[in-house]
């Protein structure tokens, strides 16, 4: 968020504090342009080829060495002499092994040749697939970042001198056309971890006090199971809980991302993944993640668990939304998804009160959201106040889950086609004209 737009006197809250996160580049690195294959010259002076085929051994060997406990083996293949790059993996064996892993392991294929420089290889896109016990990925897609491999060749094998994780940055510098960001926290800081049913919950050393938040954490996300029923969602939740503003910033590389602030309580992540064959999949939501800015709710007193369930709704219906393509497509109608987010907290009448005191008259567009998104979260809240008034709590589910399957474009909202008027119909007995009439008079002058 660009602001944070405090509400009326005497309304007890602030509005512009949670979001999902806006930047593209953040979810996917790159273009899909394809790399030209290669001939390349090897430390031993032979021309040929090295591909992905002479790396993924060695990978799998490190993936087969994560999931059986063994640290020893897990850094074999490293440089020995790379005592910081050592260390670094030793961090993220550790903290990978607290984790419940449904898939761990490397994927190379897309490596068509290596790139050699003064006898060191450089094996790009390089996969590392991490896929939790809460993630489903459509198809066997599973969510990964993306990495450079460095090795040198020493005593006829390869040896690991350098992994580079990609970042919305550096994409150009590693010479990769198209990946996934490898800028997940357990690759940057060491982790505690708890579990609570199917919600897993991460802390770095700034949160002294992380079991206290898995009842609740747990408790909301049966909740919401319930409100949502048996619509496509994860089968879990992930996240993770920081007092400290530089990871705040760093994990997922938030603080790239358009509408950040560090007076954001919240934001939820959702992840692309990678087929087993190493191509990159953009049609669903492999993942969602969640991170939770625990010092900026103890600064303004907020209650940590609404704002955990504020994003576990994110997280929960993000499976089942339309996924934005970039470009002219903006992705599913933010005023639907902030706005039934905002819905769950029950906050009564009061996300009315203050949008009628600035009342626009129209529902906002998504390429607007954040420049006024303390309005802008009230206004869109009472959409879905109006939908229960009308017709109930499990209306305004039914009516969420088949909006978010459309998106808006650049110059056209989804609430402006036939597609909304359709949904009126169907979830509310009228068209999407009379509903605006509805909603209009409900925020002016709630009824």
């Amino acid at each position: 968020m660009t602001a944070h737009h405090p509400v009326p006197a005497g309304c007890g809250l602030q509005w512009s504090r949670r979001a999902l996160l806006v930047a593209s580049g953040l979810a996917l690195v790159g273009c899909a342009e394809k790399r030209k294959r290669p001939t390349i010259r090897d430390a031993g002076g032979a021309t040929g080829e090295v591909g992905g085929q002479t790396l993924q051994p060695l990978l799998d060997r490190r993936a087969a060495a994560l999931q059986k406990g063994d640290e020893r083996a897990f850094l074999a293949d490293l440089d020995p002499n790379n005592a910081k790059l050592i260390e670094q993996q030793k961090m993220v064996f550790a903290n990978l092994r607290q984790m419940k892993l449904a898939a761990f392991g490397y994927i190379a294929k897309r490596v068509y040749g290596a790139r050699v420089e003064n006898g060191v290889y450089q094996f790009a896109p390089v996969h590392e697939v991490v896929q939790l016990t809460a993630d489903a990925g459509p198809g066997g897609v599973s969510p990964a970042g993306t990495f450079r491999v460095s090795a040198v060749k020493r005593g006829g094998k390869l040896v690991i001198t350098e992994l580079a994780g990609l970042t919305p940055d550096n994409a150009e510098q590693l010479g990769i056309s198209n990946g996934l960001p490898a800028h997940a926290p357990w690759h940057l800081t060491p982790l505690k971890v708890s579990h609570a049913g199917n919600v897993c919950l991460i802390a770095d050393a700034s949160v002294t006090d992380l079991d206290r938040y898995a009842v609740p954490a747990e408790a909301e996300a049966k909740t919401l199971e319930s409100l949502w029923g048996d619509r496509t969602r994860f089968p879990g939740y992930v996240l993770f809980f920081t007092n400290d503003e530089r990871n705040f910033a760093s994990w997922f590389s938030l603080g790239a991302a358009s509408n950040f602030a560090p007076t954001v309580e919240g934001f939820q992540i959702p992840q692309y993944g990678v087929r087993q064959a190493g191509e990159i999949y953009r049609e669903q939501y492999a993942g969602s993640r969640i991170v939770v800015n625990l010092r900026r709710i103890k600064d303004i007193g907020d209650d940590p668990r609404l704002v955990m369930r504020h994003e576990l709704a994110h997280a929960i219906s993000s499976r089942a939304t339309a996924v934005s393509p970039g470009l002219w497509v903006l992705g599913a109608p933010r005023w639907a998804l902030e706005g039934f987010a905002r819905w769950t907290e029950g906050r009564g009448d009061v996300p009315r009160q203050y949008a009628a005191a600035s009342f626009k008259g129209a529902i906002p567009h998504s390429r607007t959201f954040y420049d006024d998104s303390g309005y802008n979260y009230a206004v869109s809240c009472t959409v879905f106040d109006c939908v229960e008034k009308l017709k109930g709590r499990a209306a305004v589910v039914d009516f969420y889950h088949q909006v978010v399957q459309y998106v808006d474009l650049e110059d056209e909202q989804m609430v402006d086609t036939p597609a909304f008027d359709g949904i009126c119909k169907k979830a509310l007995g009228m068209s999407s004209a009379d509903f605006k009439k509805r909603w209009a008079g409900f925020v002016r002058g709630g009824s």
